[in-house]
């Protein structure tokens, strides 16, 4: 109950407590003084009644005597007038019934008036003739009393009513600072620091706005500091501080968790690329030109990673840089090559020195049967290669142990994907996701598969399909169908507990009209649609924070839910979180490779979930592959996980 409510709610009791004690007091003193005006009136007549019977009694005229007293009594102000002989004996005798017009009978019932008796002497001469017995009427009493119990209801109800209305209207003005406190408390555990700005008159709530001013103020310094402290650590220990790009050690801790699923990454193209006698150039020119000469190589392959889906750069050392092209294929081998050629030629273009050999290039692909290391021998072996093509020339390795890829085209992928969808040949497999540390099932993530169009057995995995159908816009028909398929399943399990994390590929909430059908699809499921979380990778939310709001707010009016998936692949700041209201954050699995062996990526995923849990989000660990990542996630506070060693991914009817 409100603080307003309490308080109208009190100030009700004590008007009616008020009232009731004015009301009985006034009651009481107005049948007081009505009965005695009735005693008054009833030893006024009965005084006058018996001086002027006197003489006719000691006549013994009492025909005289009751002519006299039924002039009194027709009149109706009287119920009884009776004369009596000193024997008490009635000579006279007049009474009238008690019958009250236009007053309730439970008000004469429970309200009754004492109507006192007068009484007076009748004389003959110095001698007692007998007495006069006058009671006045109280019909006139009960009407006057009637009448003043309704006068002092009306005016109290009048005056409560607008006692009521004035204290509301007062109590709204003085407790409106209250509301927004309120609002300055529930928008700071959404993660937001508002400060208000107009203080309240009243003393009392003027201390607690400050009061909770100043504490808005001191958590978003400290949480800023935090996370500043955090994003600058996670680059010093990831960040080559000369270029900017992700480190040798970084990068290499990205690779392995790239290559090592399926899922993430079926294939890629890996470039090495080396500028030519970096200590030399450093010696002849000095350091300062040399890094800006590592400045301009990093913003060049920059340029060039930036019409890349998905990629992983870094700065090796030196003047070696790596470049992951995920999802591409040999066929693009060539013009990724001489695009790579190409920077490498113009990388001294702004400078008066203009050397013809700047550097090499050498590419291998991955097909997803090479580890890292035979990965990177491949590229080595590329580069050698190019070095002995000539000046800023690139090379392909491709290993001789393997067939050579069957390249589709896109006219074939698209014919491919749609035929899919229509013969309904989307599969879904199912991966847990646990607590950590008790190990209890939170939901289960849905990894697509598609059947083969010519072996129904072979299922392609979505890191062969998905960026292709990304490329071709056929991604939001995909998502629509893994989300259909989703609903199915849920509705077939009849289990409120159990719930599906779904992927939306970024693209799909750039694609006109899929958000409607999603607001309509999960209007049309409503019962079922608190089960549904919907993932999306973190380097496509932080380039479309808008959709990402948008989203949120269509699938929280139905209680579903929305999280990040791989993050802290990108050195995105932590800000953009304070805005978007999501569940929980998944950590790419890039950090959890070797953990128990890195205390660099310990520091960043303590730190995160610090974060993440003042924001008041969960953190999952992807990727988890071995029991003592496992046994090290509860000491980081991460609160659930999911990876090959606690439950490999398997068909929901299995």
């Amino acid at each position: 109950m409100t603080l307003s409510r309490q308080l109208v709610i009190l100030l009700s009791i004590l008007l009616l407590l008020v009232f009731a004690g004015t009301f009985f007091i006034s009651v009481q003193n107005a049948r007081t003084y009505l009965e005695m005006q009735l005693e008054s009136h009833a030893q006024d007549a009965a005084t006058s009644l018996g001086l002027s019977i006197s003489p006719h009694i000691s006549d013994d005229d009492l025909v005289t005597a009751s002519s006299m007293v039924d002039a009194i009594f027709d009149r109706g102000y009287y119920q009884i007038i009776k004369l009596e002989d000193i024997k008490g004996e009635v000579l006279i005798n007049r009474e009238l019934s008690l019958q009250v017009r236009d007053v309730p009978a439970w008000f004469i019932k429970y309200l009754p008036i004492n109507a006192p008796k007068g009484e007076a002497l009748v004389m003959a001469g110095w001698r007692q003739a007998g007495r006069v017995l006058v009671q006045s009427h109280p019909g006139f009493a009960y009407r006057q009393l009637w009448l003043n119990v309704s006068e002092i209801l009306s005016w109290f109800l009048v005056s409560t009513l607008f006692a009521i209305v004035l204290g509301l209207a007062l109590l709204r003005v003085v407790l409106s600072p209250l509301k927004e406190i309120e609002w300055q408390a529930n928008s700071i555990c959404n993660r937001e620091f508002p400060v208000l700005k107009k203080l309240p008159r009243t003393r009392d709530l003027r201390c607690i706005v400050e009061a909770m001013n100043r504490l808005s103020s001191k958590l978003k310094m400290m949480l800023g500091e935090h996370e500043d402290l955090a994003k600058k650590l996670r680059e010093q220990a990831h960040q080559h501080p000369v270029s900017g790009l992700a480190n040798k050690h970084h990068f290499m801790a990205e690779l392995n968790n790239r290559i090592a699923s399926p899922e993430v990454c079926s294939h890629a193209l890996f470039a090495l690329i080396q500028l030519r006698d970096l200590k030399r150039f450093n010696h002849k020119h000095g350091y300062a030109a040399g890094d800006d000469l590592l400045h301009q190589m990093a913003d060049l392959l920059r340029g060039i990673a930036a019409d890349i889906p998905r990629y992983s750069l870094a700065h090796l050392s030196g003047g070696d840089f790596a470049l992951l092209a995920e999802d591409y294929h040999i066929a693009e081998a060539e013009c990724l090559g001489q695009r790579l050629s190409d920077a490498l030629a113009g990388l001294y273009g702004s400078q008066t020195l203009m050397p013809t050999d700047n550097g090499h290039v050498g590419i291998a692909f991955f097909d997803g049967s090479q580890d890292a290391s035979q990965l990177l021998i491949e590229a080595d072996e590329a580069l050698r290669v190019a070095q002995s093509k000539g000046a800023n020339s690139w090379s392909f390795m491709e290993s001789k142990n393997r067939e050579k890829e069957r390249a589709r085209s896109a006219s074939d992928w698209r014919l491919f994907i749609q035929q899919a969808l229509a013969d309904d040949r989307v599969v879904l497999h199912l991966q847990p996701v646990y607590s950590c540390p008790e190990k209890e099932l939170l939901h289960y993530e849905v990894l697509v598969r598609l059947i083969h169009d010519h072996d129904a057995a072979q299922l392609m995995v979505a890191g062969a399909f998905m960026p292709m159908a990304e490329s071709l816009g056929l991604s939001a028909e995909i998502d629509q169908a893994v989300i259909e398929q989703a609903l199915l399943l849920l509705a077939e399990r009849a289990d409120s507990d159990f719930q599906l994390a779904i992927n939306i590929s970024p693209l799909s909430l750039q694609t006109a009209g899929f958000l409607d059908w999603l607001e309509k699809t999960l209007w049309a499921h409503e019962l079922l649609a608190k089960q549904l979380i919907f993932e999306l990778p973190e380097y496509g939310a932080v380039t479309m924070l808008d959709q990402m709001h948008d989203l949120i707010k269509r699938v929280s009016r139905f209680n579903s839910q929305v999280a990040l998936d791989h993050f802290g692949k990108g050195f995105s700041s932590f800000a953009y979180l304070h805005s978007l209201k999501i569940s929980y954050l998944k950590i790419d699995g890039s950090y959890l490779n070797h953990i128990d062996e890195n205390p660099d990526h310990r520091f960043f995923i303590q730190a995160l979930t610090d974060i993440a849990h003042g924001l008041e989000m969960k953190v999952i660990a992807e990727a988890v592959e071995s029991e003592a990542t496992w046994n090290l996630l509860h000491e980081l506070n991460v609160d659930g996980a999911q990876g090959y060693c606690l439950g490999r991914p398997a068909a929901h009817n299995e």
